[in-house]
């Protein structure tokens, strides 16, 4: 996706992998800060661009929004496929309730469709994913184990569930943002359909600007939507995110 900006447009990587099996606590928050810090030795002033990938992408929600409370000017943030950590939390107990059985039932769906057709290596890699993400504390280290074992790295989507991210996600509670942000999303499954901004319509009082790419989680930072997104990316620079109506026109 970098590739695909102008050559001319700075881009700053902060790489959180080393987070990964840490057993050291911490919170969205405190890797925000952390990393404010280093930005501000770059750039002083700003104004900021943000854009964040899943985990990355609350990152960058909350390194903005700590940056506008000490006065700095955040120009975009770009949230690719991250959905809100408190969206459930915001739900009424009924419509909870309708988004888990939704979301068990369409997995279930997917898991027997692959048995059915004979792809057992996607059934394992989906059913593995599933199982971390619900028991990453008790199966995690023994998948680890089995990992090193085989001389193989883990795999992203099971770094993705790494026990000590997972607690820092879930007890992400969002504080509000005062200016708009710009969303991309996968195909996240039909529990999210009744919230296409996947939550953030309550964090960012400038409204959620929502961009669909087709195929998964994992798809959307693979070509050609990688493409598309550097492009409306740029668009967005080019045009300034506080006038989104523009990008587009």
């Amino acid at each position: 996706m970098i590739a695909s900006l102008a050559q001319e447009q700075p881009v700053y990587a902060v790489d959180m992998e080393r987070l990964c099996g840490t057993k050291q606590n911490f919170t969205i928050e405190q890797i925000a800060e952390f990393y404010c810090e280093v930005i501000q030795t770059i750039s002083t002033s700003g104004p900021y661009n943000f854009c964040g990938y899943s985990f990355g992408g609350l990152v960058a929600y909350e390194m903005a929004r700590q940056l506008i409370n000490q006065g700095h000017d955040v120009n975009l943030v770009a949230l690719l496929d991250a959905p809100n950590p408190a969206l459930v939390s915001q739900l009424s107990t009924t419509a909870a309730v309708q988004f888990h059985k939704t979301y068990l039932l369409d997995r279930l769906r997917i898991y027997g469709r692959y048995l059915v057709n004979g792809n057992v290596r996607g059934f394992m890699k989906r059913g593995i994913a599933f199982v971390v993400s619900r028991a990453g504390n008790r199966f995690m280290p023994l998948i680890k184990v089995g990992f090193r074992m085989m001389k193989t790295n883990l795999p992203v989507m099971l770094r993705n569930y790494d026990p000590a991210l997972l607690k820092a996600y879930n007890s992400y509670s969002p504080k509000p943002y005062p200016k708009s942000i710009v969303c991309f999303r996968g195909d996240r499954g039909p529990e999210h359909d009744q919230d296409a901004s996947m939550g953030w319509n309550t964090c960012a009082m400038g409204g959620v600007q929502i961009h669909v790419l087709p195929g998964g989680h994992a798809d959307i930072m693979r070509m050609p939507s990688a493409k598309v997104i550097a492009k409306t990316l740029t668009a967005y620079l080019d045009h300034g995110a506080s006038h989104p109506e523009d990008v587009f026109a």
